[in-house]
C-alpha cells in the first residue's frame, strides 16, 4: 500500500504562481521553474486607410500596411506607440523629396526611416496599395520587408 501511495505521490503536480512542484516517488518535493513553451514572437500591424498623396504629376488615394516584429525581449518602456511610426510614415510621405521615384523606392524609404528611427522593431513590412489614376488605370501594390542586422 505504501509502494502505491508513494507511487500516486509521484504524479501528482502541485502548482503555485511561479513554480511546478514535483512530488518525486520518495515524497520528497522538488520545486521546478515554469519555464515558456517555444520562442515568443511579438508582431504588430496598422493600416493608413486614404491617404491622399500627390507623386508622379498625380493625385493619389494609397492605403498603407504596416506590420512590425519586435525584438527578442523587448521591455514594456520600449514599445512604441503605433501612432508615432504612423505619423512618421505620413510625414516622410507628405514631405518626400523626390516627385519621380517609383512606388518601391518610396516604399523602400519608409522602411528603411521606420527600422532606423524604432530600435524596437527587429523587422518592419510595408505594403502600399496605389488606387488607379488618370495615367494609370490600374490598382497597384508595393510591398518591402526589412529585416535589422544582427546586433540590434
Amino acid at each position: 500500500m505504501r509502494q502505491l501511495l508513494a507511487f500516486l505521490l509521484g504524479i501528482v503536480l502541485l502548482t503555485s504562481s511561479s513554480a511546478v512542484v514535483v512530488y518525486s516517488q520518495s515524497g520528497q518535493a522538488s520545486p521546478q521553474k515554469r519555464s515558456e513553451p517555444g520562442v515568443l514572437v511579438e508582431e504588430f500591424s496598422f493600416v493608413i486607410k486614404d491617404f491622399k498623396l500627390d507623386h508622379q504629376t498625380e493625385h493619389h488615394n494609397l492605403n498603407i500596411s504596416i506590420s512590425y516584429r519586435y525584438i527578442a525581449n523587448i521591455t514594456k518602456a520600449d514599445y512604441p506607440d503605433f501612432r508615432w511610426l504612423a505619423k512618421d510614415v505620413e510625414t516622410l510621405l507628405a514631405n518626400y523629396p523626390n516627385e519621380d521615384d517609383y512606388w518601391e523606392i518610396v516604399n523602400k524609404q519608409v522602411t528603411s526611416m521606420l527600422l532606423r528611427k524604432y530600435q524596437a522593431l527587429a523587422s518592419v513590412t510595408c505594403e502600399f496599395k496605389v488606387d488607379p489614376s488618370g495615367k494609370v488605370p490600374y490598382t497597384r501594390f508595393s510591398r518591402v520587408a526589412r529585416t535589422r542586422r544582427s546586433g540590434r
